[in-house]
């Protein structure tokens, strides 16, 4: 291998990076000052994100609270000429696999396949798919804590009906097939003892943890799978 070219291009790579800023809407109840600290230090030192704090709308029904909260991004997100977001709840926590480049990389490479949701991290999924070394497609997903949203997904979802019965990764589940996971994960869900939204969740402490850890041994072993028979040789 030819060092002195890889490291060409991951320099050009980096360069090309380097001011791109992606506007991340960050939902937050102005009650949880706990949560806003949390987050505000989860993006410290981070140029590549365009922080939005959004008031987040409140309802008896907590999943309908969160699904009007991302309403009012998307309407913001189009009032501001946005082609692409990040949605981010005041859970997410980065993980060790972050970077700029491979975030806006990873970005950059789904929107050519035409995916109109990219997540972070996931608590769950059905089925996946390994697409690149970095990316699966799924067939569904639970927690929503950080996701790219492009453009033409927009009006998708404020045209979408919801109700007391759904959730906002159940709807986003089933509203597109062009949906994919990054692996491994750049975003987890911070466990904060209690949930705004998911109620279920405060009766079993840890739970959510558990979900991310399962959701991460699953697409472990899909993605060996795709390593070992992608560099086999087919007989012809």
């Amino acid at each position: 291998m030819n060092w002195m070219l890889l490291n060409n291009k991951i320099m050009r790579e980096i360069d090309f990076y380097k001011d791109i800023v992606i506007p991340t809407y960050v939902i937050n109840l102005a009650e949880r000052t706990d949560r806003l600290a949390h987050i505000r230090k989860q993006f410290e030192h981070k140029s590549e994100f365009e922080l939005i704090l959004v008031d987040a709308c409140k309802h008896e029904t907590g999943t309908i609270g969160l699904w009007n909260s991302i309403i009012k991004v998307i309407k913001l997100a189009i009032a501001n000429d946005d082609d692409v977001i990040i949605i981010c709840e005041d859970d997410h926590e980065f993980t060790e696999n972050y970077s700029k480049e491979h975030l806006l990389r990873n970005i950059i490479e789904a929107n050519e396949q035409g995916v109109n949701l990219l997540s972070g991290g996931i608590g769950g999924f059905k089925c996946a798919i390994p697409v690149t070394n970095s990316r699966c497609w799924i067939d569904s997903l639970w927690c929503t804590q950080f996701i790219v949203i492009y453009k033409k997904f927009f009006q998708n979802i404020l045209e979408e009906p919801f109700s007391g019965k759904d959730t906002a990764d159940g709807k986003f589940s089933e509203m597109t097939s062009n949906k994919m996971v990054l692996y491994p994960f750049i975003s987890v869900q911070r466990d904060f003892g209690y949930s705004d939204v998911t109620r279920i969740n405060n009766e079993f402490s840890g739970q959510i943890t558990r979900y991310f850890e399962s959701a991460n041994n699953r697409l472990s072993s899909v993605m060996k799978t795709y390593e070992k028979y992608k560099s086999m040789p087919f007989n012809q």
